[in-house]
């Protein structure tokens, strides 16, 4: 049956890929949220060490971006578990050392214990998200080494980003609520308490993200520019480990990456490395946890150029045209990456199973 573009448009479960679902502004996260990521970063070029700034500020965007609304004692604890796990992914930049191969075999596995790890709750989920990301600039990024530092930078801006929350709990109350969940999302339950068709969605989705990253860093031999790993890294972002179902959030991931990507090569080729750029920063991170409620495509949107500006630190670009459009293109092959072989195939093998007597 040929697809019509109404179905195109909307996902598995009838929705369009372009809705948006009803948000509150916060001021307190929304200014927590620009501090943490601008300051750090203004201080850098204060003190001529733009790098120091930028790694600490890529710390407090994990933190950010992970922050999910609710009691202040379960944020207090999801940057607490998801930190540490998110600072291990620059040490596999270790594993450059090895015959690329072995590389992306090396990664493949680490997917796979993301996606399964996923399953045990979405403190762990939040963490390894964080570790596929960092692990991929990395990878991508060998100059960066002794990759302690940035391991280790990227947990101080953590602290910092913590440090700012506990500001605010002191203004707020311990016991506040920050936003409207009141409850942690029934996968949330023990393994061992679910469905063994839960488990087995949870494998499913394990090994198409290790499938799909096996073959994004496998890209690099294909791909000779700089900043091949941006590949990586947006299979990274598509398929982040959650407790949702990738087949339905795909696109609208794919679509908010190829917008921000764009959004930031603008701003690269516009703007200098100055007070300006810390500004355009805050304000773009400002909006993020808003964003976040509203659409997996507005989340991209303002968190890919978030990324495109700190990573940007560590491989300049040239500011050109070509330069955006390299970008544009490798999103483009971690998008396809993804819908082609994590999505379509393991959703004729998941609708082969439901078939079975």
């Amino acid at each position: 049956m040929p697809v019509s573009a109404d179905t195109f448009l909307h996902d598995e479960h009838g929705q369009g890929l372009l809705h948006m679902k009803p948000a509150t502004w916060r001021w307190s996260r929304a200014v927590r949220a620009a501090c943490s990521i601008g300051l750090p970063f203004a201080v850098g070029l204060a003190l001529d060490d733009i790098m120091t700034g930028m790694w600490i500020a890529m710390g407090c965007l994990m933190m950010a971006t992970g922050e999910r609304y609710g009691p202040y004692r379960e944020v207090c604890l999801t940057i607490a578990v998801s930190a540490p796990i998110g600072a291990l992914g620059y040490l596999a930049g270790y594993l450059g050392l090895l015959p690329w191969g072995l590389v992306v075999l090396c990664m493949a596995l680490i997917g796979l214990g993301a996606g399964l790890l996923n399953s045990r709750g979405r403190m762990l989920s939040i963490g390894t998200l964080q570790t596929l990301l960092v692990a991929s600039i990395a990878l991508g990024v060998p100059a960066i080494a002794p990759f302690w530092e940035p391991a280790l930078l990227y947990l101080v801006g953590a602290a910092f980003y913590a440090l700012l929350l506990g500001a605010e709990i002191l203004v707020r109350g311990w016991h506040a609520q920050d936003g409207p969940e009141t409850a942690a999302a029934p996968v949330a339950a023990s393994t061992t308490s679910r469905p063994a068709a839960c488990v087995g969605t949870a494998v499913q989705q394990a090994m198409a993200l290790a499938l799909c990253l096996g073959v994004a860093y496998s890209a690099r031999w294909l791909d000779s520019s700089l900043h091949w790993f941006w590949i990586p890294l947006t299979v990274g972002l598509v398929m982040k480990p959650d407790f949702g179902s990738i087949h339905d959030r795909a696109l609208q991931r794919i679509i908010g990456t190829v917008v921000g990507v764009a959004i930031g090569a603008l701003i690269l080729a516009a703007v200098p490395k100055g007070y300006l750029f810390v500004l355009i920063m805050g304000l773009l991170a400002g909006v993020l946890p808003w964003a976040m409620q509203r659409s997996y495509i507005l989340q991209a949107v303002f968190l890919t150029p978030l990324i495109l500006m700190l990573v940007d630190v560590i491989v300049p670009g040239t500011g050109s045209v070509d330069d955006a459009l390299q970008r544009l293109l490798d999103t483009v092959i971690g998008g396809a990456i993804v819908i082609l072989l994590g999505c379509l195939p393991w959703r004729y093998v998941s609708r082969a199973f439901r078939a079975r007597p």
